[in-house]
């Protein structure tokens, strides 16, 4: 089967998507398909598919659509913000790049985004079977973000209309934890027919084989060292840390907390970092290429997001072995058994965060019990093959569906 995945976000990156995309990848090539990517270059600026290059240059495109979606805004959507009428232009871009490098070849496309997924639902030719795989849920981020103020916005409704079609909109829609699929159902009213829920996987052998290729360095100053990997944003909570680590260093200063991300939030962070007097505790360290190497080193592992749909990085820690800390929120709890593959702290709670930290570090038979029980579930669980087939199992349903649905369609056209 000749399968085409799509994101509208840039590929590659450093991120949770980039590496989903690439261990499903793998895996369908070992189950004998042929699989493209088709994403946003990573200068934003064109559409390509990886494989062969092919790439679509927007401005072309954008200009002309800009023009012609501006003025049916100011007709009939005056009240239409401009943050709403940006995506709805970027929407259509995105899908009419995509019909002129070409659907007509694969079997099954897979997009992984609710602006993806509606765009290629429009373009895609009918004898294709459609899935797709929201990965997390952007209007509860917009909110954080303040991109959306409230509720009673018009880009708080075209945020909704967005989502409930991006869920809606492919033959089956997966999500990779039950928290997500409830959110779409019950808050976007998606239908709960042909939905899907997959807990992701990943590489585990590669990334043991990485744990193993990186052994412990000697540690000559006697700090225990924490690692937040995460993007510097408002929404992944590094704020709350920060708190949790000054009220913390009145108790002890045998710590070094290291930031593995880069974002806007950084420009809070440092100047937060001083004023708790961490500047000899706490490194930011920008993206980061070699994670695994930084958690071989780390003794803890701390997650304080306010929204989360099924980390890769919670993932990743508990493989590598490390005892975890993160929030209860989104998926995390079907990630983290409490008390025994980690633990689970309130969110925005810098005194329960700092609580569970003193906890690990005070306790070296816990943190040991933790990253031990953690690494044999992750090992098991979250293996990709476990992934694969159930996501394999998902095409094959997409493409009876399709095809039933497209053998309705042909006949009703050749009577006519």
């Amino acid at each position: 089967m000749k399968i085409l995945l799509v994101t509208y976000w840039f590929v590659p990156h450093i991120g949770g998507v980039n590496t989903y995309l690439n261990v499903l990848k793998q895996g369908l090539e070992k189950l004998g398909h042929q699989v493209d990517i088709l994403a946003h270059h990573p200068d934003m600026n064109k559409i390509y598919r990886l494989s062969d290059q092919p790439t679509i240059e927007k401005n072309p495109i954008l200009f002309p659509v800009h023009d012609i979606m501006m003025d049916y805004f100011d007709q009939e959507l005056p009240e239409l913000e401009p943050w709403a009428r940006f995506r709805e232009i970027e929407r259509y871009v995105f899908e009419m790049a995509s019909a002129l490098i070409g659907l007509d070849q694969y079997d099954l496309i897979h997009t992984h985004d609710v602006i993806s997924t509606r765009a290629i639902s429009r373009v895609k030719p009918v004898q294709a079977a459609h899935v797709a795989t929201i990965h997390g849920l952007l209007n509860e981020e917009f909110f954080l973000t303040k991109e959306i103020a409230d509720t009673g916005s018009s880009s708080w409704q075209y945020s909704f209309i967005e989502e409930h079609m991006g869920a809606s909109s492919a033959d089956i829609t997966i999500f990779s934890s039950e928290w997500l699929r409830r959110e779409y159902t019950n808050r976007f009213f998606v239908s709960s027919n042909h939905l899907a829920v997959i807990p992701y996987g990943l590489d585990t052998a590669s990334i043991v084989a990485q744990a193993n290729g990186n052994p412990r360095e000697n540690r000559m100053n006697g700090k225990m060292v924490i690692i937040c990997p995460a993007r510097l944003v408002s929404y992944k909570g590094q704020s709350y840390l920060i708190e949790a680590l000054g009220k913390l260093l009145h108790e002890r200063d045998d710590f070094i907390c290291q930031f593995a991300g880069d974002g806007p939030a950084m420009e809070e962070l440092v100047p937060m970092a001083d004023q708790f007097r961490l500047t000899k505790h706490v490194q930011f360290l920008g993206n980061q290429q070699d994670m695994i190497h930084l958690y071989k080193q780390a003794d803890i592992f701390v997650l304080p997001t306010l929204i989360e749909n099924h980390s890769l990085a919670v993932m990743e820690a508990q493989i590598v072995g490390l005892p975890v800390i993160t929030t209860r929120v989104g998926g995390n709890a079907e990630l983290i058994i409490p008390d025994h593959t980690g633990l689970l702290v309130e969110p925005r709670n810098p005194e329960e965060l700092y609580e569970a930290i003193v906890k690990l570090m005070n306790d070296p038979s816990l943190r040991v019990r933790l990253a031990e029980m953690g690494k044999q579930w992750a090992r098991k669980y979250w293996h990709p093959q476990i992934m694969i087939d159930r996501t394999a199992e998902a095409y094959e349903t997409a493409r009876q569906m399709n095809k039933s649905r497209y053998g309705k369609n042909k006949k009703r056209r050749e009577i006519h």
